[in-house]
């Protein structure tokens, strides 16, 4: 009979993959709401919003941005977000990688801590374009005041990060 010793040795493995959120996204870049190319005039913006087409954001995952250098009031996005927010998933307002790291911290939340007490602990990734390299950072910072080990990898390849 085989044994696997990693699974006798009682280590736990968290892939991060299962923590991002594949739900379908959108992004809206406030740079082509812009009116001659540098500033947002309320009348034209509300305008444009009234003839926008809402099925577009519908059960999605929505992001406002602005990929110029122009200043958006704050107005503008809390206009859009009040339009769409009823049949979007969730509105962040930050880029796309923000975005993800938004999705990817609200899903850490649900992680319940005392679980991985005083264990050693792999966390595991495959190359994934959704998951943001801070996704790595937050996870650590929720890990380490409670287990016993921390490692980046898995139990066959890996980093060690803390023994206690």
């Amino acid at each position: 009979m085989i044994r696997n010793k990693v699974q006798e040795s009682g280590v736990v493995t968290i892939d991060l993959i299962n923590f991002c959120n594949s739900e379908k996204r959108k992004s809206v870049d406030l740079k082509d709401w812009l009116d001659d190319g540098f500033v947002i005039k309320e009348a034209s913006f509300k305008k444009r919003l009234k003839s926008m087409d809402l099925n577009l954001f519908k059960d999605t995952i929505v992001n406002i941005f602005c990929s110029s250098d122009a200043i958006i009031p704050t107005w503008a996005y809390l206009l859009l977000q009040a339009k769409i927010h009823t049949i979007t998933k969730d509105v962040f307002f930050g880029d796309n990688s923000e975005c993800e790291l938004y999705i990817f911290q609200k899903n850490i939340q649900s992680l319940k801590l005392e679980a991985y007490k005083n264990k050693t602990v792999f966390i595991k990734s495959c190359q994934n374009k959704l998951l943001p390299v801070a996704a790595f950072s937050i996870i650590s910072r929720a890990l380490l005041p409670h287990v016993k080990g921390l490692f980046y990898g898995e139990p066959c390849s890996s980093v060690p990060l803390i023994k206690n």
